[in-house]
């Protein structure tokens, strides 16, 4: 039974997504349009940040060099749909000139060097008036594919990005590749004595990271029709640590959980002013200090705590009584 019903989850989430834009207004569809394009570039960050242990904080820059790549190769005549491969490859590639030489640094003073990266990132987008629309901004030509409305047509376009890159992260996460990810965030520098080019990984996660967040962008980009410099600096690195950190970092399904909480605290609070802020740090650190393993693994610290064990009639394993009485 529990085979089927795991093997039906997926069924009836894709029949859900499907059924929304037939059945939800305007603003619901948008909300659910958001949660799916964060839920990309959360992912894309949690392969920076969660399986590498890489604190690389450029990701918004590049999310950025996604939605303004899109919106002027789109601009000039090129097809959205070409544009969004394309802003991934190059979002890639300034990600490995970004980790490069940030590569051999680690904890903070990763962190400081890559987010001074992202911030002349975002002030290129100002200083290139005449291509980015300077701090006045871009607007972003709207994609539509017949007879749909444009944001049904995004919708359903995100939803298959959604399908694919969750597809392509499942099978490379849980294979080699995830697992090497893995043991170069664990071990360190430890990890060399063990034949495991390090840097190479490390420059890897960079790469595909960047261009996670930039087929984000893209999308990103046509929900909101217009783009300016500061929508891509603190203001949006902040709710993406908290949807990683918040929803499970180095977790597969994390980056989607932390989406849609944070997403929802937005709606929730956007007629608090600064209180959204205090909302992000209230919600990251429950996450940090409560749940290690993010909302994901809720359920899991649910099932082992003494009190379930007791309410569903558990007997605790041999020799478990005894330590918990000497604890």
């Amino acid at each position: 039974m529990s085979r089927a019903v795991s093997a039906a989850v997926p069924v009836v989430v894709v029949a859900l997504l499907v059924a929304l834009p037939f059945a939800a207004n305007n603003y619901i569809l948008f909300i659910a349009n958001l949660i799916l394009v964060y839920a990309v570039a959360a992912l894309g960050f949690d392969i920076l940040v969660g399986w590498s242990g890489q604190i690389g904080l450029a990701h918004a820059a590049l999310f950025g060099v996604g939605a303004y790549g899109s919106a002027i190769l789109t601009g000039a005549g090129v097809p959205f749909l070409v544009t969004i491969p394309l802003v991934g490859v190059a979002a890639g590639v300034v990600a490995l000139l970004i980790g490069f030489p940030a590569i051999r640094l680690s904890g903070f003073f990763l962190a400081i060097a890559t987010l001074a990266f992202g911030l002349v990132i975002v002030e290129a987008f100002i200083a290139g008036g005449p291509v980015t629309g300077g701090g006045a901004g871009l607007a972003v030509p709207a994609w539509q594919l017949p007879p749909l409305t444009t944001p049904a047509s995004l919708y359903f376009l995100t939803v298959l990005v959604v399908v694919v890159v969750y597809g392509c992260a499942w099978r490379a996460l849980r294979g080699r590749f995830g697992r090497t990810l893995q043991a170069v965030r664990d071990l360190g520098p430890v990890v060399g004595s063990l034949g495991i080019p390090a840097v190479r990984y490390r420059l890897t996660a960079f790469v595909v990271s960047g261009f996670v967040a930039a087929v984000a962008g893209a999308l990103y980009g046509q929900l909101q029709t217009f783009v300016f410099p500061t929508m891509f600096d603190m203001n949006l690195l902040v709710p993406m640590l908290v949807m990683v950190f918040l929803g499970g970092a180095g977790t597969m399904w994390g980056p989607c959980v932390g989406a849609v909480v944070t997403v929802l605290l937005v709606e929730l609070f956007q007629d608090f002013g600064a209180l959204q802020s205090l909302a992000y740090g209230v919600a990251l650190m429950v996450a940090i200090g409560f749940l290690r393993g993010g909302l994901v693994s809720l359920v899991a610290e649910v099932r082992r705590a003494r009190w379930t064990g007791r309410l569903l009639g558990r007997r605790p394993a041999p020799g478990r009584e005894i330590t918990e009485r000497s604890a």
